[in-house]
Formats: C-alpha cells, sequence, structure tokens
C-alpha cells in the first residue's frame, strides 16, 4: 500500500465536513473523498499555491456533479428523504457539539436540500467554512458578484425554511428524556406538554422499513402515533441516548440491529420537528457501544 499523503490527510476532516454538507450521504462523501484523493494524487504540486484552496475546490465540483444523482435518486425515494445522520455514542458535553450542532444539525439539512447545487456550495464555503468571495468564485468558476447573489438567496430560504437554533442542549436533553419516559408510560398529556402545538414528525423508511410516508402534523396526531408504535414494539428493544448531528437523540436495536434514529428540534422549549430514519441504509454504519439514558451515573 502506499503511504497516506500528509498533506491530504491533514485536510480530510474539513473535505469531509464539507462533503458531507453538500450531499447529506456519508456513502457518497466517502467517494467524493476517494475521487479527490486521486486527483491530488496525480496534480502537478508545483502549480498549487494552496492545497486548502485547491482541495476545496476539487471537493465541492465533485459533489455538485454528484448532486444531479442524488436528486434523480429522490425522485423515486418511496416516502419522505432525509439526510443520513451523523450518530456519536452518548450525551457529550454542550460545548462540544455547539459548532456541529448549528452547521450541521438535520433542520438546516433538511433546508439545504431546497437550494440548487451552487446556491449550497457558495453557502456552505462563505457561512460554514469562511471562504472569501474571491475564493469561492476561484472554486465555482463565476465572478464574486454572482457569488454574493448565490449566497445572498441561499440565506433567504434557509431563513425562510429553518427553524431558529437554540443551543441550550441541556434543555434539548430534558425535553428529549421526558417525551421518553411519557412514550414509554403512555402519557399522553406528558406528551402534549413538551410538543409544540404545531409539531411535526418527518419519517425516512426509504420503502425498506416502515414509516409515515407524509409528515404528521400536530402535536395531538404526533402524540397519539408515538403512543400507537410504542404499544407495539417488542419488549426487548433496547433504547440509548445518542448525539445525532450535535443534538441529544436516541437510537433504538432490536437484535442487535439498530433500526431507528430519532433526532429532535427545540424551538420556545418545546419539541417543534421530529425526525425519525429508518431506512437500514442510512443506519448500517452504526455500531458503537452506548448507555441507556435511564442508567444510573457512576
Amino acid at each position: 500500500m502506499r503511504p497516506l499523503d500528509e498533506t491530504f490527510e491533514a485536510h480530510r476532516p474539513g473535505l469531509e465536513r464539507l462533503a458531507y454538507r453538500m450531499l447529506g450521504s456519508l456513502a457518497d462523501a466517502d467517494d467524493v473523498l476517494q475521487d479527490a484523493y486521486l486527483r491530488w494524487s496525480g496534480a502537478d504540486r508545483s502549480s498549487v499555491r494552496s492545497p486548502r484552496d485547491y482541495l476545496a475546490a476539487v471537493v465541492t465540483r465533485l459533489c455538485i456533479d454528484r448532486r444531479q444523482a442524488i436528486e434523480e435518486r429522490k425522485k423515486t425515494y418511496i416516502g419522505q428523504w432525509l439526510p443520513e445522520p451523523l450518530v456519536e455514542p452518548g450525551r457529550s458535553e454542550p460545548a462540544r457539539h455547539l459548532e456541529t450542532a448549528e452547521s450541521v444539525s438535520l433542520a438546516l439539512m433538511v433546508v439545504l436540500e431546497s437550494l440548487s447545487p451552487f446556491e449550497r456550495a457558495a453557502y456552505l464555503l462563505r457561512r460554514i467554512f469562511d471562504f472569501g468571495y474571491d475564493e469561492i468564485a476561484d472554486v465555482l468558476g463565476k465572478t464574486e458578484a454572482a457569488c454574493r447573489q448565490l449566497v445572498s438567496r441561499a440565506e433567504g430560504r434557509i431563513h425562510e425554511g429553518r427553524p431558529r437554533f437554540e443551543p441550550r442542549t441541556e434543555d434539548a436533553e430534558r425535553l428529549t428524556t421526558a417525551f421518553l419516559e411519557a412514550c414509554t408510560t403512555g402519557d399522553l398529556d406528558g406528551l402534549l406538554a413538551v410538543l409544540s402545538t404545531d409539531a411535526t414528525l418527518y419519517s425516512d423508511g426509504g420503502g425498506k422499513a416502515l414509516a409515515a410516508l407524509a409528515p404528521i402534523h400536530g402535536a395531538d396526531r404526533v402524540a397519539r402515533f408515538f403512543l400507537g408504535i410504542t404499544r407495539k414494539a417488542p419488549e426487548d428493544i433496547e433504547i440509548r441516548a445518542v448525539c445525532v448531528n450535535g443534538q441529544p437523540g436516541f437510537l433504538l436495536r432490536h437484535e442487535g440491529q439498530v433500526v431507528q434514529v430519532l433526532a429532535f428540534d427545540v424551538v420556545d422549549g418545546r419539541i417543534e420537528t421530529i425526525f425519525a430514519i429508518r431506512n437500514p441504509e442510512k443506519l448500517a454504519r452504526i455500531d458503537f457501544p452506548v448507555t441507556s439514558p435511564f442508567d444510573a451515573e457512576p
């Protein structure tokens, strides 16, 4: 095996974050990084002034091309399409996940799907990765003025469609734990107490697992839906606390297989949006020991 390229590896974490935010798929992001590495390996390094800019440009262009294939897949996708979740074990310190939660929450990732590939790239490079407009222009092959327009349009759509981000992780943990307790005890009033009146559930099964084909709106409907599926759940199902895209969530495992990931968006002290990812293809990478939210502190 050839030794790893130190320059590429030094930039890999940032490139992975960019590719995931562009594509919403870890598998597609991996493919893009592999292609980018091959291009970097064959590049004339003497002409590369900034490896960071060069690699960001390569990854961005590859992602823009791959977005077309993703959009084609979404046309025949059964039910609602949600991004592949980034799941980490446990509930770590809020400060550790603040940047991640704000820039890669599932709520934001869903809104990013409404942008064109160039709008998405320009927004991410400017607002998340702090590129200058001159650098974005070089990456996208457009003028600085055009890139400013792309970012402005993207921000307008995000402002319209994205719930206000609230970084108080301790509040989210309290609400999501109360949500789970109410589900497991059949407490309808307890569920309604933590849900926003206009709460919405988005469920992604991709035709490979049972899931609601359309969003479920309203606190009462969402609460009764969860109480219904909880009553039908196997007795030996495991429910574990995890961090999903930087925010508190839950992982459900049955007979050793991860069958669902739940993520929550909290606004004004209530759960406003619930994301349920059930498509096994989007859960296949999750493999780590996790602890129950009800386990006693050591």
